[in-house]
């Protein structure tokens, strides 16, 4: 008998609590939130953003910044982008790009959210290596990066263009935003991720 009194106490406790801790009052959760306000959203964490803020900060300079500074560059001077990496122009955040326009190779640097030209380096002869590579490459650059990002939820920080395993591929480099890094590599042909 006190063991069957015991269970309907607690039964009787436990009910008690659930009920008196909701409210007919209490508008529905949100999906990505738990009942203890904690957001759960499905996005990767950002570094910048600390508990009790009230939103996530901007995104990372260069998230969309890399695709846009080669698709830029090579409007710009009307050929094929093949690499791009960031750097450091006297303390200023740029996009270092290669361009084989014609027979020659062009650097350029390019702002960071990847849409305008700053500087225009030298040019140079293409090598037949590259110029091999990019007759085979059926994907641009751009494409690579924006498919990069995309598969693995990451901010591009490096692309260029080599030759894996008798592939033509575009060698993606992510920077996640717990600070990761990973490289990818996309077909340059297919645009697969392999």
């Amino acid at each position: 008998m006190r063991r069957s009194v015991r269970v309907t106490a607690i039964a009787a406790l436990t009910a008690g609590f659930v009920v008196g801790c909701t409210s007919a009052d209490d508008p529905p959760a949100d999906e990505g939130t738990t009942s203890d306000g904690i957001v759960t959203d499905r996005e990767p964490d950002n570094p910048e953003f600390s508990p009790g803020e009230e939103e996530s900060p901007e995104p990372v300079p260069g998230e969309d910044g890399a695709a846009n500074a080669l698709s830029t560059a090579a409007e710009e001077l009307g050929g094929q982008a093949f690499s791009v990496d960031r750097s450091d122009d006297d303390g200023e955040e740029l996009w270092q790009v290669s361009v084989a326009v014609g027979d020659e190779e062009v650097e350029v640097h390019v702002s960071v959210d990847g849409n305008e030209i700053v500087h225009e380096g030298e040019r140079e002869p293409l090598e037949d290596e590259d110029r091999r590579r990019l007759e085979e490459a059926s994907i641009s650059a751009a494409e690579a990066a924006t498919t990069a990002a995309t598969e693995m939820s990451a901010a591009v920080e490096e692309v260029d263009l080599n030759e894996h395993l008798g592939t033509v591929v575009w060698d993606v480099e992510l920077l996640s935003t717990d600070g990761a890094m990973t490289e990818v590599r996309v077909d340059a042909t297919t645009g697969e991720v392999l």
